[in-house]
């Protein structure tokens, strides 16, 4: 930044000599003819796209035809989650601080450790296990030290899933405490139809057999424990009265109407 810009302009400003240049990397004869008429109208257009940045506003970035340009990503797939650097001034312990810091997130298996487990699957598949010890062995030499500790840590974590799966199944087959001894003979015939209460008890109050067992004897003994226990409590049965609805219904005789007056 030189000292006779006194906004903060990037030199860009100076080269571009305006803050609406409309770069675009898409070259053809539409692009950029309008390329120039948006470059000539951006000082009256109150939505003109500002490119380069200054201190009141923020720049958008080059357009690649309709939309905005992105490079091609780089062919490197580390991906460096936290890139803060620090002095270390030497001193070993600041090295394995600045090291902790730096974290490394490797997506994918080197292409040649990738080519030689997809070669072994491949002879697996066609000659068995026992005919593929070559193969087994270029994996070993060839993939790195963390690229096998990831292959075994996935087979074990395979191996947990079909052992859970296993035992599952076999919960889900073994019988139940109330079949077991149990044929298809022993379930009876009966459908919901023979649950409805004509099927049932027809002849009492409940339609099921939950007093089936007592007497009336044991009906009496129970009306002294309530009373008894009402008397106790001081409980006073509330006296109902019934209502007298007399009958009129003779005091109004029907009489035919005549059909002449």
């Amino acid at each position: 930044m030189s000292s006779d810009n006194p906004d903060g302009q990037p030199l860009d400003i100076e080269y571009y000599e305006t803050n609406y240049p409309y770069l675009n990397v898409k070259k053809n004869l539409l692009n950029n003819t309008l390329s120039k008429w948006r470059r000539a109208i951006a000082p009256y257009n109150p939505f003109a796209m500002q490119q380069i940045p200054n201190q009141k506003r923020m720049g958008m970035g080059i357009r690649n035809g309709n939309g905005f340009y992105f490079p091609d990503p780089y062919p490197n797939r580390v991906n460096w989650m936290n890139n803060t650097l620090e002095i270390m001034d030497g001193k070993p312990e600041k090295m394995h601080q600045c090291l902790q810091h730096q974290q490394l997130e490797l997506k994918h298996f080197p292409r040649g450790c990738v080519r030689q487990i997809e070669a072994f699957k491949r002879c697996q598949s066609v000659n068995g296990v026992t005919k593929c010890q070559e193969e087994a062995d270029n994996i070993i030499s060839i993939c790195p030290k963390w690229a096998l500790e990831a292959l075994k840590e996935k087979k074990k974590q395979l191996d947990k899933i079909e052992a859970i799966q296993t035992l599952q199944y076999r919960t889900v087959l073994e019988v139940s405490p109330y079949n077991k001894g149990r044929t298809v003979k022993d379930v009876s015939d009966k459908t919901w139809v023979d649950g409805h209460r004509d099927n049932l008890r027809p002849d009492t109050m409940w339609a099921d057999e939950r007093y089936t067992n007592i007497t009336q004897s044991e009906i009496n003994e129970a009306k002294k424990r309530v009373a008894a226990r009402d008397a106790a409590s001081g409980r006073v049965k509330e006296q109902v009265y019934q209502v007298h609805h007399p009958d009129m219904s003779s005091s109004h005789f029907r009489e035919d109407k005549p059909l002449y007056p």
